[in-house]
């Protein structure tokens, strides 16, 4: 594959650890039942409801209160929405791999369903590292979330580019699956395997 000269980001999962791995964390240190609570991918059991996520069945907003009802059913009161802080929890792999983009001249913009919801609905104006960023895009000021193709042809948009010029990072295949539609080419990145979800991207793009 020859270099792409635009990346459009994802938040949740990629630039950040998912909520999950926050939540896992905080239960690990509380004395929770963690091996027997499904906790999306980075539980120890299956998480039928983070299947269908991954799917588009459902989306986050939908799946969270799921988690939530399912640690009140074993009496932990933990909303992530209202509990988590997400100051210093950033993936500094992926960190890496945006500087490294940076430094090679590609043009890059954030593409985000449920910033607002997790850093506050002020989060484009605070986030300090909007500078490495053309453009924050953020689904809650559009008519659509991701897969539907708004999103996507927004983000090509504010680059003045074809959608063919683009180049997708997403936890989710269903939002990669949505951007492929448009046009662009897509990268799926593991939760499970940072390190080498950024290291492919690299290769990708021939850093």
């Amino acid at each position: 594959m020859s270099p792409l000269p635009h990346i459009v980001w994802d938040m949740g999962g990629v630039m950040y650890r998912y909520f999950t791995e926050l939540t896992l964390n905080v239960g690990a240190d509380l004395g929770w039942p963690v091996h027997r609570i499904p906790l999306g991918p980075t539980g120890a059991v299956p998480d039928p409801d983070y299947e269908r996520l991954r799917v588009g069945e459902i989306d986050e907003p939908a799946y969270v209160p799921r988690v939530v009802s399912r640690l009140a059913g074993i009496g932990i009161d933990f909303d992530p929405w209202r509990d988590l802080r997400w100051r210093g929890q950033e993936r500094a792999r992926t960190w890496e791999t945006i500087g490294r983009i940076h430094d090679a001249g590609h043009r890059q913009v954030v593409l985000t369903n449920d910033a607002s919801r997790w850093l506050g609905s002020d989060w484009q104006d605070t986030w300090q590292h909007a500078a490495w960023f053309e453009s924050l895009i953020d689904v809650a000021t559009l008519d659509h979330r991701k897969p539907h193709p708004e999103p996507y042809l927004v983000a090509a948009n504010t680059l003045d580019a074809p959608t063919a010029d683009c180049l997708f990072v997403d936890d989710l295949p269903v939002n990669c699956e949505g951007a492929e539609a448009t046009g662009m080419q897509s990268h799926l990145f593991s939760i499970g395997d940072p390190e080498g979800s950024m290291i492919d991207l690299e290769k990708r793009l021939g850093l």
